[in-house]
């Protein structure tokens, strides 16, 4: 149903792609996860390492971003802006990208007593070029910002149209066949609306939600119905993996990230990858994932926003 607008968008994005961004084209690696666990229990994880594709634009991100750049360029904008928090990965793989595209880019940050030296992801992001504007909390949740005639406005997460068709492209669907669900962890739910029109229909796909309320399942599911007409396979919502809601991280779950990465050679995200991780290992640890079971398990990157959580991962580790 999509795939003609989506070859449209890859074609164009092949044209124009400069030439540091090129290696984002490849298909992520998947890589089998060893784990103690998992054998013992006889189910199959392996790992879909788009945290892998480019050193500076991490996971997912750079899917729901690159058909925003094309768009932006259809449009003949010559900036992009967007929202995001003070270690927003969003925020961090835009301004990179924008800068590699030749885009002038505005980051509109929560937290009107930020600033540009505050950590260093806004650093990062005010090396690149992004002008950088900090919002007070309220202002920041009514995104109640303006824009000129000159400037591609990106949801939150890269939210929209465009970040949806580009997630659609996240896992391909002969890759998909070889499993029996796809697990990843959501914030705006992009990713999970992408991944979930584009899977089989044979194949499940659990989702692990960051936020604490339910909010996001009851507006994706409307959304799901808004994109296709036609029955989705079957999607399973892990509330209980949030550990107290976004961006909450208690040390347990350090504790059991650290663990894991020692343990599997995986380096996993606090706020969104570990959490997902630490779903699918309690159910597989009290037998609510049957023995056979093949999961698939997408790497949403997330590294450079976890430099935030360092001090307390050293403590742990220590």
């Amino acid at each position: 149903m999509f795939s003609s607008l989506i070859q449209d968008f890859e074609t164009e994005l092949r044209r124009e792609l400069p030439p540091a961004l090129e290696s984002l084209l490849c298909v992520p690696d998947v890589q089998p996860l060893q784990y103690e666990l998992f054998e013992r229990h006889r189910v199959q994880v392996d790992v879909l390492r788009c945290d892998d594709l480019h050193p500076m634009i991490s996971g997912n991100k750079w899917f729901k971003l690159k058909f925003n750049l094309v768009q932006a360029r259809r449009l003949g904008m010559t900036r992009i802006a967007s929202f995001g928090g003070a270690w927003s990965n969003h925020l961090h793989a835009l301004a990179f990208c924008a800068q590699q595209a030749g885009l002038e880019s505005i980051g509109f940050v929560r937290g009107e007593e930020l600033g540009a030296d505050a950590n260093p992801m806004l650093r990062d992001a005010a090396s690149w070029g992004m002008s950088l504007q900090f919002l007070a909390r309220q202002v920041y949740r009514e995104r109640k910002v303006t824009v000129d005639a000159q400037t591609w406005l990106v949801p939150e997460g890269g939210d929209n149209e465009q970040g949806v068709l580009g997630c659609m492209t996240l896992i391909p669907a002969q890759r998909a066949l070889d499993y029996d669900a796809v697990l990843l962890p959501a914030g705006t739910g992009c990713t999970a609306l992408g991944v979930r029109l584009s899977l089989p229909a044979g194949t499940a796909l659990w989702v692990a939600p960051v936020l604490r309320d339910d909010t996001l399942q009851r507006s994706w599911r409307a959304r799901l119905q808004q994109w296709s007409a036609q029955p989705a396979g079957p999607v399973d919502w892990w509330t209980d993996c949030h550990h107290g809601g976004y961006g909450k991280v208690p040390p347990g779950l350090l504790s059991f990230i650290h663990d894991f990465g020692h343990n599997t050679g995986l380096a996993l995200d606090p706020v969104y990858g570990g959490k997902a991780m630490w779903g699918l290992c309690e159910r597989i640890r009290h037998h609510a994932i049957p023995a056979g079971s093949r999961v698939l398990f997408v790497h949403t990157g997330g590294l450079q926003g976890a430099r935030g959580f360092q001090s307390m991962s050293r403590q742990l580790s220590g």
